[in-house]
């Protein structure tokens, strides 16, 4: 049996190691544009240079730096909340120029991943991919597979944009590629089931938790295989964490 001393020092410790992971999430204030974005993944708008990036996507299980690193930048209007990924790869490549329920899972490939929880509760969030065909997998989980939650694959994201550059040759072994950006716009009418309390479109100063993620598999010599995350998650449940979700504010 410890000491009562001993007993006092362990419990405090788990005090600060939870208060310590709960702090250890990351927050990205979304900023608002006013003027039109075209969805075509290479970000010339004035808006986009104004938006800030995010830190550096880590391993997703383990918080490590990744070789070839991926950063992201939110905005958002009355219509869409927009994402970009901009993910440097030595070689861009995808198979899959369509999904459809039945299909292999579409992150056999290398893809940029959004996962979207508005209210936090860790139910009925919305997952989507996409691969550098600009080909998507979109679904909504009832809640993490860790507490027997089900994806309900027949969802659509009715009314996503897609847009997908490539800095370099897609699908050519033969040369040496820079990055790969993927821009998204995601239409807040879509998600406004998810979370019945909240505002869509958001008010200022709304909190979202969200994630990102991407996997870059390597197929040849020039890179290995990376799974990574704007917030670190879990080693055990994956992707699938949603208290491990990143923060979004956003801002006029």
């Amino acid at each position: 049996m410890f000491p009562r001393i001993n007993l006092i020092f362990f419990a405090l410790a788990l005090v600060f190691a939870g208060v310590s992971m709960a702090q250890n999430i990351n927050e990205y204030t979304v900023e608002r544009t006013e003027s039109p974005l075209q969805i075509d993944g290479k970000l010339n708008e004035p808006a986009w240079d104004k938006a800030p990036l995010t830190g550096t996507f880590v391993i997703h299980s383990t918080g490590a730096p990744t070789m070839f690193p991926t950063q992201a930048k939110m905005l958002w209007d009355d219509q869409y909340i927009y994402i970009a990924f901009i993910m440097t790869d030595k070689d861009v490549w995808g198979e899959m120029t369509s999904w459809a329920p039945g299909d292999k899972c579409l992150c056999g490939e290398e893809v940029a991943e959004v996962f979207i929880d508005p209210d936090g509760d860790g139910l009925n969030y919305i997952e989507v991919e996409i691969n550098p065909l600009k080909t998507v997998m979109d679904l909504v989980m009832s809640k993490e597979y860790a507490a027997g939650g089900k994806a309900d694959l027949t969802w659509k994201f009715d009314g996503l944009v897609v847009g997908v550059w490539v800095d370099g040759t897609l699908n050519d072994l033969n040369d040496t590629d820079a990055k790969w950006v993927c821009e998204l716009a995601l239409p807040f009418k879509t998600m406004a089931f998810c979370a019945p309390s909240m505002n869509f479109p958001p008010k200022n100063g709304d909190i979202w938790r969200l994630n990102l993620y991407r996997y870059d598999y390597g197929r040849t010599g020039k890179k290995i295989t990376e799974l990574s995350a704007w917030n670190m998650t879990d080693n055990k449940r994956g992707f699938h964490a949603p208290d491990r979700f990143g923060r979004i504010i956003f801002a006029r």
